[in-house]
């Protein structure tokens, strides 16, 4: 499923004009955005420019630059960057650009990063096109996100749930739904793991419950392996499949790392 031309101008709308989505970036602090931060700077050599693709309230990309690189931190609402400008300085830039066609020249960047970018783009592999586009030759390709095709999800929600707790908006709002989801999901990564090729899925955003968090605006139903496929076919060389800084999490990078709940994927432009 392609999503529409009308629906693509009602998400950026969305982006452009939600307070709510805003307070809700808001909250993503330094203890929020940790992870993704260290396993960039575990790989980003010393002094690198940096393209920090799809930052928000552009608080990653301050975050980077306090660690002494030159970052450049996009993202497709204005709206979003409104506050980040006072942040701005001779190595920190701020600039409200659509990932599908970024506004920088070839070979620009010695990494392009981006967190819980991927599954909000309307066209993922013009997207990852784009970031190798203005990548370096030996530069790295650091993707994070959640990965919607994971099983793991539903098993988390159905456990939740069990216990009293609550499910997730749209994905497990029941027990049901979450064992027909993580079915689902299991059915998907497997097909997906013995492709040769990849096939990017997309859906429809819920606009009216992105606001409860819960990636419930994504419209690619993003998946690791979907990533990969592609950056093996575009020259790309796979460095680490999936990272984690947490011991849960390394447990499933190690043993499922096309199964782990997130997506953090790091690559290198040949």
């Amino acid at each position: 499923m392609k999503i529409a031309e009308d629906k693509q101008e009602k998400l950026r709308k969305f982006y452009e004009t939600s307070r709510d989505y805003k307070k809700l970036l808001d909250a993503h602090n330094r203890e929020y955005l940790k992870p993704y931060i260290d396993i960039v700077l575990k790989y980003a050599r010393p002094g690198s420019k940096i393209l920090d693709s799809g930052c928000g309230n552009g608080l990653s990309s301050y975050m980077l630059n306090e660690k002494g690189h030159w970052v450049v931190g996009t993202d497709i609402s204005a709206f979003f960057l409104s506050e980040a400008a006072q942040l701005q300085s001779e190595n920190l830039k701020y600039q409200a650009c659509d990932v599908l066609a970024l506004p920088f020249n070839d070979k620009s960047f010695d990494v392009v990063c981006s967190n819980e970018l991927i599954e909000h783009v309307t066209n993922a592999g013009k997207t990852l096109t784009e970031m190798i586009r203005v990548l370096k030759n030996g530069g790295l390709l650091i993707i994070m996100g959640p990965n919607l095709c994971s099983p793991f999800w539903a098993v988390v929600d159905f456990i939740n749930m069990t216990a009293g707790k609550n499910g997730r908006h749209v994905w497990a709002e029941s027990r049901i739904q979450a064992l027909k989801w993580g079915t689902k999901n299991l059915g998907l990564s497997m097909k997906k793991k013995l492709s040769s090729k990849s096939c990017f899925i997309y859906r429809e955003p819920d606009l009216e419950k992105a606001i409860m968090g819960g990636d419930s605006d994504s419209v690619y139903y993003s998946c690791p392996t979907d990533i990969e496929l592609f950056l093996k076919a575009n020259d790309m060389e796979i460095i680490s499949l999936c990272e984690s800084t947490t011991s849960r999490g390394r447990f499933l990078a190690r043993f499922f790392p096309r199964f782990s709940p997130y997506i953090s994927m790091v690559a290198r432009k040949l």
